[in-house]
C-alpha cells in the first residue's frame, strides 16, 4: 500500500515583527484596500452625474450634479469613519502586546497585523490614494486642452472622476469669464477626499475610544453600585444581629 507523502506545513508569517520594507509594502496594500470602496462610490456618483448632463435645464443639471458630489462625499466619510474605528481596535490590541513585550522581552503574536493599527495620518493617506486617478487625469486633460484627443480624454475623465471635472465644465460653459479655465485646476479637487478621509478616520477612532470609555464608566458604576449594595446588606445584617443579641440579653435579665 502506497503511503501518502506528508503534507508540507505552511511557513507561518509573522505580521507582528515585519522588516521595514515588509511594513512599507503592507501599508500600501492596506491603504489601497481601504481606498477602493470609497473610490468606487465616487465612481458610481460620477457615472450618475455624467448621465445627468443630458438634462437641458441648466439649474436642474447643476443641482442634481451637486447632489451626486455630496453623495460621494457622504459615502467617503461614512466608510472611512468605520475604517478608523476598526483600526483603533487593532491599535489597542497592539498596545497590549507591546506592554507584554516590554515586560517579557518577546511576544509571539504572528497574526497581529501591525499595518492595520490606527495612526492619525492613515486617513489622509487613504484619501491621497483615492485621488491618484484624478491627479493623472487632470494632467492629461490639461495637456490635451484645445488639442486633438481632448474629447476622448474628457470622456474618460467624466466617467472615472466626473465629480472632479464636471464642475469645471460648468464654469467653462456657463460663466463667460471662465471659458478658458484650465483643466489643470481639477487637480485641486483631490483636497476633498484627502481632507474628508483624514478627518473622518480620526473621528472614527475617537468615537470608538469614547464608546469604550463610556462602557468602562458604566461597568465601574455597576460595580460601585453592587459594592454599595453589598456593604448595605452587611451593615443591615450586622445591625439585625446586634438587635437580636440585645433582645436576648434583655430576656435573660
Amino acid at each position: 500500500m502506497l503511503k501518502e507523502a506528508p503534507k508540507k506545513k505552511k511557513k507561518q508569517v509573522d505580521y507582528y515583527h515585519p522588516s521595514p520594507w515588509q511594513y512599507f509594502w503592507r501599508l500600501q496594500k492596506e491603504g489601497w484596500r481601504r481606498a477602493i470602496t470609497p473610490g468606487l462610490m465616487y465612481f458610481f456618483m460620477s457615472l450618475i452625474m455624467l448621465a445627468l448632463q443630458a438634462i437641458t435645464i441648466v439649474w436642474l443639471q447643476i443641482a442634481l450634479g451637486i447632489v451626486c458630489i455630496a453623495g460621494g462625499i457622504f459615502f467617503n466619510a461614512h466608510l472611512v469613519f468605520h475604517f478608523g474605528s476598526a483600526h483603533y481596535d487593532f491599535f489597542l490590541t497592539g498596545e497590549v502586546y507591546r506592554r507584554r513585550e516590554k515586560e517579557e522581552g518577546y511576544v509571539n503574536a504572528p497574526d497581529h497585523h501591525l499595518e492595520k493599527e490606527y495612526r492619525p495620518w492613515k486617513g489622509f493617506f487613504i484619501g491621497f490614494l483615492m485621488s491618484i486617478p484624478v491627479i493623472i487625469l487632470s494632467i492629461l486633460a490639461g495637456t490635451f486642452d484645445g488639442k486633438a484627443g481632448e474629447g476622448d480624454v474628457l470622456w474618460v475623465y467624466a466617467m472615472l472622476a466626473g465629480c472632479a471635472v464636471v464642475p469645471i465644465t460648468w464654469l467653462r460653459n456657463y460663466v463667460p469669464s471662465m471659458a478658458n479655465l484650465s483643466y489643470y485646476w481639477t487637480a485641486l479637487t483631490i483636497l476633498v477626499p484627502i481632507v474628508v478621509s483624514g478627518v473622518f478616520y480620526i473621528l472614527g477612532a475617537w468615537h470608538n475610544r469614547r464608546k469604550r470609555a463610556e462602557k468602562e464608566e458604566r461597568e465601574r458604576a455597576v460595580k460601585a453600585a453592587a459594592e454599595a449594595a453589598r456593604e448595605a446588606r452587611l451593615h443591615h445584617e450586622q445591625t439585625e444581629a446586634q438587635r437580636l443579641k440585645t433582645l436576648q440579653s434583655k430576656k435573660k435579665k
